[in-house]
Formats: C-alpha cells, structure tokens, sequence
C-alpha cells in the first residue's frame, strides 16, 4: 500500500515538474532583422497638446514614457538593433528612422472603469507613423489607433505590436 501511495505522489510531481517546464508558444524567431539594415532609432513625439488639460499632459506624458520603452524592447526582442532618439537632430543616418507621433489622445476616466466597467471611461491613442531610410527618404506612412477599458497603457502596448508587424512588411 505505502508502494502505490509513493508511486503515485512520485507521478504526480513527475507530472507536475514536466508540465512546467512546457511552454505554449515558441520563442519568436528575428526574421532578417539583425542584419546592417536592422538598425532602428525611434522617434516619439507627443503631438499637439494646447486643446488638453494639464492633467490629460500628465496622462499622456505617462503613457507615452511607458510607450517609448516598450517599443525600445519589443523591437530589440523580434531582433532589431533599437534606440530612444531625444530630437531628430539626434539620427546618424545609420540604418531607419521611425517617427512616431501622437494625433489623438483620450486618457478617459479611471473612476468610471473601475465602477461602472463595459466600456466606460476607455481610453484611446491614435498614431501617426513615419519610416525614414538612411538617405533621409520616406519609406512608409501610416496611421494606427486603438480603444479599450483598460487603460492608455494597454493602447500603446497595443499600437506597439501592430506597429512591428508594419515593420516586418517595410524593412
């Protein structure tokens, strides 16, 4: 009795320990990017900001450090070589440019997503994006926004994967 009471406490961790170490997704793969052309600097402006209030500045200040740092390392993690540019003066011409700059942005209202929740309160982020080659030429333009309930935040994180996906189409 004690042997089967032990073989099955042993099978159950083995179980256990094996599902653990299991994965649901492969690690994504850089598809071409670390090449001498998988060198990004990007961009971010925060766009006109007089019709906002001081809080909404605040808000969207917030948002869009978080934005730049993620962009920053979800472009280093699907492969390019990537760096946070202060000015456009800043980009040495080396490999591309990616502007990014805010068009619309609505913070919405964190006391109506906590308490009223479906919808209410969303926030939303609207982008302008712009590619510039190494010999100052636009490669790409395009515009992206998204909506949601949980915040600024997500939006940016949002708008920053589709914009990878622009990019592996673009470079």
């Amino acid at each position: 009795m004690q042997n089967k009471s032990l073989l099955l406490v042993l099978f159950v961790l083995f179980i256990t320990m094996v599902s653990g170490c299991v994965t649901t997704r492969a690690p994504k793969q850089a598809t071409g990017a670390a090449t001498s052309d998988g060198m990004i600097s990007v961009l971010s402006l925060r766009g006109d900001t007089s019709s906002m209030t001081q809080d909404q500045i605040v808000e969207l200040q917030r948002v869009g450090t978080w934005m730049d740092r993620d962009i920053i390392k979800q472009l280093k993690r699907v492969g390019y070589s990537a760096k946070l540019l202060k000015s456009r003066r800043d980009f040495s011409g080396a490999g591309h440019l990616l502007i990014i700059d805010v068009d619309k942005f609505n913070p919405g209202n964190r006391a109506a997503r906590v308490f009223v929740g479906f919808g209410a309160g969303a926030a939303s982020l609207d982008l302008d994006y712009q590619l510039i080659n190494s010999r100052n030429k636009r490669v790409a333009q395009w515009k992206d926004g998204v909506g949601s309930s949980k915040g600024g935040t997500y939006c940016a994180q949002t708008l920053n994967r589709n914009a990878i996906e622009q990019l592996k189409g673009k470079l």
